[in-house]
């Protein structure tokens, strides 16, 4: 699965969550926060995946600075998680400038 997040379109944290919920997929009990996100991928839900940020600035500004470094660490550790993993079994994340 192929998921871009275009930061022209993020309005918030609410949104990103939003977008990032719609697209992998979680159902009514995902709790739209970075701990519950952290969870799910760390646990593997769903796999393979490449999240792809595309204008991170624009989500940088919509998140704030702290809140973006915080996203973007928990997601860059995730992936080094996996990175033992097959293909098929690995969560990537790439910010593309």
């Amino acid at each position: 699965m192929n998921v871009v997040i275009d930061g022209r379109f993020v309005l918030n944290e609410a949104d990103l969550q939003r977008r990032l919920a719609g697209a992998f997929g979680y159902g009514p009990f995902y709790r739209h926060d970075l701990d519950d996100l952290r969870d799910r991928l760390a646990a593997g839900d769903p796999r393979p995946v490449q999240l792809v940020w595309i204008h991170p600035e624009a989500i940088k500004l919509a998140l704030g600075v702290a809140l973006y470094d915080n996203y973007v660490s928990t997601l860059e550790r995730i992936e080094a998680a996996d990175e033992g993993r097959s293909w098929n079994e690995r969560f990537v994340f790439r910010v593309l400038e």
